[in-house]
């Protein structure tokens, strides 16, 4: 049980060492990076920052975090990720099944609305846990979590914008990096 809490506190809250950037292609709207071997389209209207190019979110980007996709226009309105080691498919089953498990995750502010499997990708060929909740940090947010294993590594992609402003993001910015994902071997 307590690897169980670890995993939930790691996925919800992103305390976790992410890998870094090795190549970003904003100027073709595609994010690629080797050594996740993953990429994907970069939505319109989303600004793209590293480590090596923070532009105004240098105070806010770890050098560890691989990157963060932000909407310039409401920077509350943004995807980050985490990444770490020794994760396999049957580990993020796992992760949706104590996510089932655990109605009452002892995290401050937090209101469950969804857990499920889905298929993410160009080709819908990656199995991943779907976790949609709220949570109270500078704004009352609602937060779409995609975890999957990829490689053997566990990635958990955090959308997170207001509740009133969750459904355009959703469709405009969070949903399209899923259906554009590419899943390199």
């Amino acid at each position: 049980m307590k690897r169980s809490l670890i995993w939930i506190g790691f996925v919800i809250t992103g305390l976790l060492v992410v890998c870094p950037v090795v190549r970003s292609e904003t100027d073709l709207g595609m994010y690629s990076n080797t050594k996740l071997r993953i990429s994907f389209n970069i939505p319109k209207g989303m600004n793209l920052y590293t480590p090596e190019n923070p532009g105004p979110l240098a105070s806010q980007l770890p050098p560890t975090a691989p990157w963060i996709l932000v909407n310039p226009a409401f920077t509350e309105e943004n995807v980050t990720v985490k990444a770490s080691r020794g994760v396999s498919e049957d580990d993020v089953v796992g992760f949706k099944k104590l996510l089932d498990d655990e109605s009452d995750i002892p995290v401050p502010k937090y209101k469950r609305l969804s857990v499920r499997i889905i298929k993410i990708g160009k080709l819908k060929n990656k199995q991943a846990v779907e976790h949609i909740f709220m949570m109270q940090g500078n704004i009352l947010g609602k937060l779409r979590q995609i975890t999957f294993s990829h490689k053997g590594r566990g990635l958990t992609f955090t959308c997170a914008t207001a509740v009133d402003r969750y459904d355009k993001a959703n469709r405009h910015f969070f949903d399209p990096i899923f259906r554009s994902m590419a899943f390199n071997k």
